[in-house]
């Protein structure tokens, strides 16, 4: 008679040893911890955030400021002007506002991954690029202008004029640090800049992590083999 047949390829074969055997089953790791563990996700989360309440606040004190010089009907301590705009006080505020949009679209898609097919690297570099030249334009041209007010510090209006140059340039430092930490994010993962934005590869996002196995002991019952 023929021997007992050995398991086939398709069955798992069995390391025994006695009365025992061990298996090998298939057994996936648990999923890792979010891509924010890594310490470069955090910190440009962080400057997002910072970039978006230093843009609100910016666009409060510009605000403010325009109202304020759109009803003077009598001028002030730096100025006889009566009702006027000023130009570079709406550069800023235009420029605080595309400031509160980019950063509220990136750090979305930094901590949620939304839009990550529309928003990649090359995105992100035109947006902080455009703000990092209006804020530096802005920023400059204000501080020209306004470059001396310590001797009317005891006036709202000169306090406001010093805030309003002291957050725009607080803006345009972190739209610099913002630019070149997702430099430095796009090189350290090799990421195209047609990559997602937030740097994840789709092996980190999709959890298909490479399979271990565990032991299972089992006890199997040894058959002589039968001649004939």
């Amino acid at each position: 008679m023929r021997r007992a047949p050995w398991p086939t390829d398709e069955m798992e074969k069995p390391r025994c040893q006695g009365s025992c055997c061990c298996v090998d089953t298939p057994h996936r790791l648990p999923s890792p911890p979010s891509h924010l563990a890594n310490m470069m996700y955090i910190i440009r989360a962080i400057l997002y955030i910072l970039l978006f309440a230093c843009s609100s606040t910016l666009l409060g004190l510009t605000a403010y400021r325009i109202n304020y010089t759109g009803r003077l009907n009598t001028g002030d301590i730096l100025t006889f002007r009566r009702r006027f705009y000023d130009p570079v006080v709406v550069e800023l505020l235009v420029t605080a506002c595309l400031g509160i949009i980019i950063s509220v679209a990136f750090l979305a898609s930094i901590l949620a991954r939304a839009g990550k097919d529309a928003l990649t690297y090359a995105l992100e570099h035109i947006c902080l690029i455009t703000l990092w030249i209006l804020f530096l334009v802005g920023s400059g041209v204000f501080t020209s202008r306004w470059s001396n007010l310590g001797w009317c510090r005891g006036y709202k209006s000169c306090r406001i004029l010093e805030t309003i140059k002291a957050f725009s340039w607080i803006c345009w430092a972190l739209v610099t640090l913002l630019i070149l930490s997702s430099l430095y994010n796009m090189i350290q993962r090799k990421s195209g800049w047609w990559s997602a934005a937030d740097g994840r590869k789709e092996r980190e996002v999709s959890g298909n992590y490479p399979e271990t196995r565990a032991t299972t002991t089992t006890t199997a019952s040894h058959t002589e083999p039968l001649t004939a």
